[in-house]
């Protein structure tokens, strides 16, 4: 059952948001859209190394609340044995590019259809009309299904790089198949933004996801310390809280951890992954 919060799916606001549809088809970055994030355009594809972040906790994470951002996150996560997964977001656009894969796998696409698909949708202005859409839409969850035919017209997948720049870091044809034999019904969603996110917790996890959110500007230490005080009774003792970007951290953002881990040292501690690709940030709690 999707968690909506107290919020309710608002098409007459979404369409506001974007403003008079003007769209350049073409590898470029959309803009975000004017006013509110709840419709922000989503990613069709992660460009972080998911691969290697969800397997960091293979051993522990049975219980995972992430965020949904391109959908993979969750995916990646069941691939590696997590059992419990909740996601969140700020943008109503990330349960809907969830809702489309979670549906496309469950119902069988083949893996180059479901390639193409989310390639066409990264440029499609509308889409409900991309080939291969009418039959996920009519199984898929109805708000998510509703926002889509809702939002014809504009290009709500549209953010980022489409899914031909990150070969590397989605799913193989090997792990696709996998998932097919493990998703059979669509994630559990909390609607909202991070500083409210703990306010709609009722469990208990092993693992919290929280990667490219305080890379954004306005995010000082003090600030983060915040957040992640709120999370405290909903991390195990030893559960651990993620922090990652599509890239590596720099030195600063990295000492930007250290310096909030210093003021939470009293129940938390403290641990950088340096991979190929990024840095991983954990936060494990100890008490």
């Amino acid at each position: 059952m999707t968690q909506m919060n107290n919020k309710t799916l608002d098409l007459n606001a979404a369409r506001a948001s974007y403003g008079t549809p003007n769209y350049n088809h073409g590898r470029i970055y959309v803009q975000r859209p004017g006013g509110t994030m709840d419709y922000a355009h989503a990613y069709v594809a992660s460009n972080e190394d998911l691969r290697d972040t969800t397997g960091l906790t293979r051993d522990i994470g049975k219980r995972v609340l992430t965020v949904a951002a391109s959908g993979d996150h969750p995916l990646f996560y069941a691939l590696n044995g997590a059992t419990k997964i909740d996601t969140f977001d700020v943008t109503f656009g990330a349960k809907a590019i969830m809702d489309i894969k979670t549906q496309a796998i469950s119902q069988g696409m083949k893996f180059a259809d479901y390639q193409a698909l989310l390639n066409r949708l990264h440029f499609a202005p509308s889409a409900s009309q991309v080939q291969n859409m009418p039959s996920i839409l009519a199984n898929m969850p109805q708000d998510s299904a509703k926002y889509i035919y809702g939002m014809d017209g504009y290009k709500i997948f549209g953010n980022g790089l489409n899914l031909d720049y990150y070969t590397q870091e989605n799913f193989s044809e090997a792990e696709y198949e996998k998932l097919q034999a493990i998703i059979k019904k669509p994630f559990n969603f909390i609607w909202t933004n991070i500083a409210e996110l703990n306010t709609y917790l009722n469990d208990e996890y092993d693992v919290i996801n929280l990667s490219n959110i305080f890379e954004w500007h306005g995010w000082t230490t003090e600030s983060i310390i915040q957040i992640i005080k709120k999370l405290h009774d909903h991390i195990r003792v030893n559960g651990q809280i993620l922090l990652q970007t599509g890239g590596s951290f720099s030195q600063d953002e990295i000492n930007r951890y250290i310096k909030a881990q210093e003021k939470l040292k009293d129940w938390a501690k403290i641990g950088i992954n340096r991979g190929p690709q990024s840095n991983v940030i954990i936060l494990e709690r100890t008490r």
